[in-house]
């Protein structure tokens, strides 16, 4: 079983010169070439691998944040050819009417570029950089550059307190007053519930997408059993896992697996470039891996 992740799907991304995402077309063509050399997973085989039976051969689709890309673009392709595919989803956005954090340096920098977004938190924010791990990037080096700065300092160093305030700031400066709506950007619970009514797997994603070993263990828990509740609410389960925000074994920790499997989800998804060719119980069944789309032909990232 070749688990295979994705974010944004889309056909453009208009207002968003800098903002990355898989063009639909490419998805479709990545979608016949994964057909053409490895098949896919359907929702009856998986189920059975997670109730103990063999790995299944094939594609496993995953879509992880909740994104309004799912059900406008993404679930009418699934459909049209038949295909199973997982999405997971934090409760943050439903829950509380608010975009994510880690996803305001998305529209952010998407709007802005890395450079100018660098220039103005330089400007208008200089105490929140951190000069002992990676960064900052002066705003003279190339715009990738300072966008990864940009994403470790808020996504990795900052705390809660010290991040929201300047990421909304900045988010108001580069869309000029007026940011974009949550509800404009994430699914809501009818859309949650016509992926589950389609056929597909909603599972939980945290609640805050925060980097989880940051946090208190009471956080932690609190994390993963406000998303598992919300999915069960919304007719997803809890029962087609757990996928780790960020997804790197430095994001979670042993505690944070025995959280997740305490909350009653049977295995949770990192992200690490491997198959899965044994039967669940025969794997680190809170670790397992899945290869990043971009990987793959066709799944290179576009721009605006």
């Amino acid at each position: 079983m070749k688990p295979v992740m994705y974010h944004y799907v889309r056909p453009s991304a208009e207002g968003l010169p800098h903002f990355p995402y898989l063009k639909l077309a490419d998805f479709e063509r990545q979608l016949d070439d994964f057909r053409g050399t490895h098949g896919f997973v359907g929702r009856d085989a998986f189920a059975e691998w997670v109730a103990g039976g063999p790995a299944p051969s094939g594609v496993l689709l995953t879509f992880d944040d909740g994104l309004r890309d799912h059900r406008d673009f993404v679930l009418p392709v699934l459909r049209a050819r038949g295909l199973f595919g997982i999405f997971y989803v934090p409760s943050g956005p439903v829950v509380t009417g608010r975009i994510l954090d880690v996803h305001k340096v998305h529209l952010a920098v998407g709007r802005l570029g890395g450079k100018s977004a660098l220039a103005w938190l330089e400007a208008n924010a200089p105490g929140i950089f951190r000069t002992e791990t990676n960064g900052p990037y002066c705003a003279g080096q190339m715009s990738d550059e300072a966008t990864k700065s940009i994403k470790h300092l808020f996504n990795w160093q900052l705390s809660d307190e010290e991040r929201s305030p300047v990421l909304d700031a900045l988010l108001v400066h580069a869309f000029a007053g007026a940011p974009p709506h949550w509800a404009d950007f994430y699914l809501n619970e009818r859309d949650l519930r016509e992926l589950s009514d389609a056929g597909m797997g909603v599972g939980p994603h945290s609640h805050t997408h925060e980097v989880t070993s940051r946090l208190s263990p009471q956080r932690q828990r609190t994390e993963i059993e406000s998303s598992c509740a919300f999915v069960d609410r919304v007719g997803g389960s809890r029962l087609w896992g757990y996928c780790y925000p960020y997804g790197l074994h430095s994001s979670f920790s042993q505690d944070v697996e025995r959280a997740v499997a305490e909350a009653g989800c049977p295995f949770a998804f990192a992200v690490e470039p491997r198959d899965i060719a044994t039967p669940l119980v025969e794997t680190r069944r809170y670790a397992l891996p899945r290869h990043n789309c971009n990987r793959f032909p066709h799944g290179a990232a576009s721009f605006g």
